[in-house]
């Protein structure tokens, strides 16, 4: 198993990236609230992983070209193709869809190779949390206040992309493991009621024949060169992402600012546990422990792994952090290190991704 790991942190300088909506309990219902929660008694802003996953997929649209999956509404459920040989967020994101026509009664699932955390901010409500009061007044008659929470903060989170997943589907009938449906499952009697069903079956098994997806025992795999694509771009796509409420009135950059990469033989994510944390009012980086924290995985790095380091000069200038000594702390763990900027970073990480894929 191969898993691309990372940390990302964004810098929120003005900002309310997800917002939790109108304070219901205020009877002038005109207090509008940032997400929030509770941790040893203080309140921290957070973006949810919905939100992150969204911008992700939706950078991933603009910038790398990638077809998304249509989202289809049965009743109260939303789903959407469910055919990932054709969209590649449906293999990246993954998906759960219901047929349930003319016979036909499957369930597909698939798990997302790409797993990530909410994005937390490190700095609580007492240091980062704003009111901005304003007045409606184009309209006629007297002014109507409101006011706005927004934060002045630094974003942390963590990602995991499952490298061997990627473009790997199986089609057991097992609960989480029925990611296609296939010829297999429909009924040898075809009717209107179960037309439809029948022809995206037909339409993905003649994808999959023009895109020479090797079909083994139960499981169907992509060729190395559009798995290597597809997650080489999912990777790429940090250095441009884009998204966030309130944009129009606080305009905030959403690309990281600090990433930390690194691919790793097991299904754990190193970077998850507190790196980054508050001291005094100020955002710090644990090098010494990350340090630690990656002799202790040198079982599960692979041979050539390195660690890639990227940075954004003018931001860790203003959180006061040594750039210069950060890297050297990190060799002391005997893994090989990489440090340039955000960019550099990102694109020497998808090459060691790319490489993987043969």
């Amino acid at each position: 198993m191969r898993f691309a790991t990372g940390l990302v942190l964004i810098d929120a300088p003005h900002s309310a990236l997800n917002m939790l909506g109108i304070d219901e309990s205020l009877a002038d219902r005109n207090v509008t609230r940032v997400k929030t929660f509770r941790r040893g008694g203080r309140r921290y802003p957070y973006v949810s992983p919905q939100a992150w996953r969204y911008w992700w997929r939706s950078t991933l649209k603009e910038h790398s070209n990638w077809e998304l999956s249509p989202l289809y509404r049965e009743q109260k459920q939303v789903f959407t193709a469910a055919n990932p040989l054709k969209y590649p967020d449906d293999d990246v994101f993954g998906y759960m869809r219901a047929f349930k026509k003319g016979g036909v009664n499957v369930t597909v699932t698939r798990v997302s190779p790409l797993k990530n955390t909410p994005l937390i901010s490190v700095l609580p409500d007492r240091n980062s949390l704003a009111v901005d009061e304003g007045y409606a007044s184009r309209h006629e008659g007297d002014p109507v206040p409101y006011s706005q929470e927004f934060y002045s903060t630094v974003f942390k989170g963590a990602f995991s992309l499952d490298l061997d997943l990627v473009g790997r589907f199986t089609i057991i009938s097992k609960a989480g493991f029925k990611n296609l449906l296939t010829m297999d499952d429909l009924p040898k009697k075809r009717n209107k009621n179960n037309e439809e069903v029948f022809r995206e079956v037909e339409e993905m098994e003649k994808l999959a024949e023009e895109l020479g997806v090797k079909r083994g025992e139960g499981e169907w795999v992509m060729s190395p060169e559009i798995r290597k694509k597809r997650a080489s771009e999912a990777i790429k796509a940090l250095r441009f992402l884009t998204g966030g409420a309130k944009q129009t009135q606080y305009h905030t950059d959403v690309t990281p600012k600090f990433v930390l990469l690194l691919n790793v033989d097991a299904g754990i994510n190193p970077f998850i546990s507190d790196l980054v944390f508050e001291e005094t009012g100020e955002v710090r980086f644990d090098a010494e422990a990350l340090a630690k924290r990656l002799g202790d995985l040198k079982d599960v790095i692979p041979k050539g792994a390195k660690l890639y380091l990227g940075y954004d000069a003018g931001f860790v200038r203003s959180l006061g952090w040594d750039i210069e000594e950060i890297p050297e702390t990190l060799r002391a763990s005997g893994v090989e290190v990489f440090a340039g900027t955000v960019g550099e970073a990102v694109e020497e990480f998808a090459k060691e991704i790319e490489a993987y894929y043969g």
